[in-house]
Parts: C-alpha cells; sequence; structure tokens
C-alpha cells in the first residue's frame, strides 16, 4: 500500500514539475538555447510552432515547452531585436535531430548595430589636432580639410566621450558637447573649434 501511495505521489509530483516548466506530453526534452552578445529588447526565437522572448542581456532561454526525441530542431529568429541584429549558429541550430545533447547546444549570435562618430573642426591652421575616442585616435591636419571620422564604430545607445590628445602648435581647441550617448545612425556634427592660444 505505501509502495503504491508514494508511486502515486511521484506521478502527482511529477507532472506537476512538467506542467510548471511549461512541458506537455510531445516529448521528454529542454530546449535551451545560448544567447550570446544580446544588448538590446525584442529579440523572439521560433522552432516549429513554438516561440520565446528573450530578454536584453540574457544569456540562455529556455523554449516553453518538452520537444520530442528524434525531432527536427530549426531555430529560426522570428523578430531581430531593436537596433541589432542576431543569427542562428546553423551547426547546432538548423535542422538537428533533437536528443538530450543537441536540445541543450543550439547558439544564436547577437552583435548591436554601431555607426560612425565624427565632425568638423574650425579654426586650424597649425599641424596636428589628435582626437580621441576611448583607444581609437584620428589626426587632423589644415591640409586634410575640416572634417574628420574616427576609424571605428560606436554601438547604438553606447555612451562616447572625445577628448583632444594632443593640440596642435600655437592653437587651443575644444570639443563642443564631447560626450553623449550615440543614436541609431552616424553622427557626424561633432564640433571642434580652435583658436590661438594665449601667451
Amino acid at each position: 500500500m505505501k509502495s503504491m501511495y508514494a508511486r502515486a505521489t511521484a506521478g502527482a509530483l511529477c507532472a506537476a514539475m512538467l506542467a510548471g516548466c511549461g512541458g506537455d506530453d510531445n516529448g521528454n526534452l529542454t530546449l535551451l538555447v545560448t544567447v550570446e552578445g544580446l544588448a538590446k529588447p525584442g529579440l523572439v526565437l521560433k522552432n516549429g510552432d513554438q516561440t520565446v522572448s528573450v530578454a536584453a542581456g540574457s544569456s540562455q532561454v529556455y523554449f516553453p515547452n518538452l520537444i520530442a526525441e528524434d525531432s527536427t530542431i530549426n531555430i529560426e529568429v522570428q523578430t531581430q531585436p531593436t537596433a541589432a541584429e542576431c543569427r542562428v549558429d546553423e551547426a547546432s541550430g538548423k535542422n538537428i535531430k533533437a536528443n538530450y545533447y543537441t536540445a541543450l547546444r543550439p547558439r544564436v549570435i547577437c552583435e548591436t548595430n554601431s555607426y560612425q562618430l565624427g565632425g568638423t573642426v574650425t579654426g586650424l591652421t597649425q599641424d596636428q589636432l589628435v582626437l580621441a575616442l576611448g583607444n581609437m585616435t584620428v589626426t587632423i591636419r589644415p591640409n586634410t580639410g575640416p572634417d574628420f571620422v574616427f576609424p571605428g564604430k560606436v554601438f547604438d545607445g553606447a555612451a562616447y566621450g572625445v577628448t583632444v590628445l594632443q593640440q596642435p602648435e600655437g592653437l587651443a581647441c575644444t570639443v563642443d558637447n564631447p560626450t553623449g550617448t550615440m543614436p541609431s545612425g552616424d553622427k557626424l556634427n561633432l564640433a571642434v573649434s580652435c583658436v590661438p592660444r594665449a601667451s
């Protein structure tokens, strides 16, 4: 009698656990996706008729229902995140036969969009002005023209700060509004002004 009661209790507990995890009777495998580089909201993944939303900053996500052994794992990006692009690693998440090992291996790799940062210098009559953006630098000379663009890009929504790394001979240059947040597009309207240095 005790054995029958224990089995019944264990069965009920297992059923409750499956229901709590979003499980159903279509299979017995948990489908786990590793997500790399997701910094933006809005990502929705799909596998068959199941979808799951992935929060910004998440490194893993479980699909809500269990999947069957030997079913096909075919992860798709149903909705791209805001200002970013994600792709499914084909070797681990595209047309894969499901088993205990493969159901835990799919990977999705995301990258936030990035844009150019630059502007215009006025009053530069002497060599040479060097501006810095983190570890990136740009050198501006009178004969190269007033416009400049940093060689690397800045991620959408990232904070930036531009400083004068090297002043030109006899001039004092300043960056107007040198800090800010990168918009969803190139920002090429930084203003740098140079005036004769006080003796």
